[in-house]
């Protein structure tokens, strides 16, 4: 299971953030789109953004016979934190962790004289990492740290 979906209702994220996709773009959101693309059934999408109204997260108007929706000041800032929250929870947390440990290990071997023997397993546990890091920040650090071990091999 996902942290964000552990952390978070699926369904009302997504819609929180369909929402301020459009906001962002320039376009209108409309329930109707709002749910083919979270691919959620219309009757669904119509009470979320009721109880959003509700709550006054967003505000609706009719435009002819379409409802469209748009975030109130506090709406916004909520799908914001959202939308920062949801993009912390897709790091690749474990991957982290190994590579906080493999950073204590160079610090550590920086003043010996045996560098190689230290550094090896950490190269060769960076190759691994750089195939398996799930998201580009953490795959930047890998390489930050590949290329401090290679310096301090050559």
């Amino acid at each position: 299971m996902s942290l964000e979906k552990m952390f978070l209702h699926e369904k009302t994220v997504e819609i929180m953030l369909k929402i301020l996709e459009a906001e962002e773009s320039g376009d209108d959101a409309y329930p109707l789109g709002i749910s083919k693309e979270v691919g959620s059934p219309y009757s669904y999408i119509s009470k979320v953004l009721s109880e959003f109204e509700e709550s006054a997260l967003i505000e609706s108007e009719f435009r002819g016979r379409i409802r469209v929706v748009k975030f109130t000041e506090d709406g916004r800032k909520i799908a914001e934190m959202l939308k920062k929250l949801k993009n912390e929870l897709e790091k690749d947390f474990i991957s982290r962790k190994k590579l906080a440990i493999l950073r204590k290990v160079v610090e550590e071997s920086e003043n010996r004289d045996d560098k190689f023997k230290a550094l090896a397993p950490v190269r060769a546990e960076l190759d691994v990492l750089r195939k398996e890091a799930a998201d580009g920040e953490t795959l930047k650090m890998v390489e930050e740290l590949s290329k401090k071990v290679d310096e301090l091999l050559s």
